[in-house]
């Protein structure tokens, strides 16, 4: 049996957390797991929840704080390590590669990576990590792949390209009466931040003046403060005949995703995108910026979305149209080509076990 240490270093409950929720979830028996995390955090339900092993020795937004908090993320580290004695140390994100690296070193144990985001590529390749010591590196889409091959640091480490696990959840469009549903209720789900796009989409609600007041759009996520009151101002100033909603961060989404039709990602650029599949899931549409990286290229494989061509919001308001006049039956065929494609490259067990041999070849 190979033994895994996974390092996560926020402890959140975002894309990155719960892909890492799922991935434990498929799993085989032949790995044994144990999650180095930040204490008090809501990550650590859940894995207490799944008899997880924790040991919260790291230490949360590590990247806001000083040289000695890193000091003292890495003898976190260091201490899981001693108790734990994995085989190979497991990045579930890549940013805690620097702060794990002495504990490896000193113990003399293999890295594998996770690469979910693209800022973390150009990251990796600064520290010029030795294939000794870094035995692979996971990219969660072609996206992202191909961004790691443009860095010669990293030619020597060993690549695999694995789209994220995805477990449908037990609620499904069964369980909704049509009343439930929200023809013209659209979603944004991601933390608010510039390079999420939700300035583009805000602008594009307001040149939808002809709903005249029965649109709905849905913003799920917290964000930096300057930016919100940015989205505030652009909304304020545009006046959208859609109704606008700030829900902040929603623990579950899937229940709020259950009452709405469409999904928008206008995130610049997106690794991959795992709001995508929790739309397929719960019966939306999404529309996605077909320059965005991970989430154009799964919605393209699938025929699964629109797309919107231009990062503008003239060009995002003519999908968006496109996408709340789609007749029931073509509005089907979008969500079961995308919930077949999520079958097909999604599946959890087929996930858990190349993972873990992954790591146990790396061990």
């Amino acid at each position: 049996m190979t033994r895994a240490l996974v390092i996560e270093g926020s402890g959140s409950l975002w894309g990155s957390e719960r892909a890492l929720l799922d991935l434990l979830d498929g799993l085989p028996t032949t790995l044994e797991v144990a999650v180095c995390c930040p204490p008090q955090m809501p990550l650590n339900g859940e894995l207490e929840r799944r008899e997880i092993r924790t040991l919260p020795y790291f230490i949360y937004g590590l990247h806001k704080k000083s040289r000695r908090h890193r000091v003292q993320a890495a003898a976190g580290v260091l201490r899981a390590c001693m108790e734990f004695r994995p085989d190979v140390i497991y990045l579930n994100q890549c940013g805690s590669y620097k702060v794990t690296l002495p504990a490896a070193t000193i113990l003399d144990l293999p890295i594998v990576a996770h690469i979910r985001i693209f800022e973390d590529v150009a990251y990796l390749a600064r520290q010029c990590p030795s294939p000794r010591r870094l035995r692979g590196i996971i990219a969660i889409s072609s996206a992202v792949e191909t961004e790691i091959r443009r860095f010669r640091q990293l030619e020597f480490i060993q690549l695999h390209r694995l789209y994220d696990g995805y477990a449908p959840a037990a609620l499904t469009l069964q369980n909704m009466s049509p009343q439930e549903r929200i023809v013209n209720r659209v979603v944004c789900v991601g933390r608010l931040v510039p390079i999420k796009g939700q300035d583009v989409l805000v602008s594009a609600l307001c040149m939808l003046k002809e709903f005249e007041r029965n649109g709905e759009c849905l913003f799920v996520g917290e964000g930096e403060d300057g930016f919100v009151n940015d989205l505030r101002q652009i909304a304020a100033r545009g006046n959208p005949s859609f109704a606008i909603q700030w829900l902040g961060f929603v623990g579950d989404v899937l229940p709020l995703l259950l009452t709405c039709s469409v999904l928008v990602c206008p995130s610049h650029k997106e690794p991959l995108g795992r709001v995508i599949l929790e739309a397929w899931d719960a019966g939306l549409v999404p529309v996605v910026f077909s320059g965005s990286g991970g989430a154009a290229e799964i919605v393209t494989a699938a025929e699964g979305g629109i797309l919107y061509h231009e990062q503008e919001p003239s060009s995002l308001a003519t999908a968006l149209r496109e996408a709340l006049a789609l007749d029931p039956k073509r509005r089907e065929q979008f969500v079961n080509n995308g919930r077949n494609w999520m079958f097909r490259n999604c599946n959890l067990e087929t996930y858990g076990n190349t993972i873990s041999k992954i790591l146990s070849n790396a061990a």
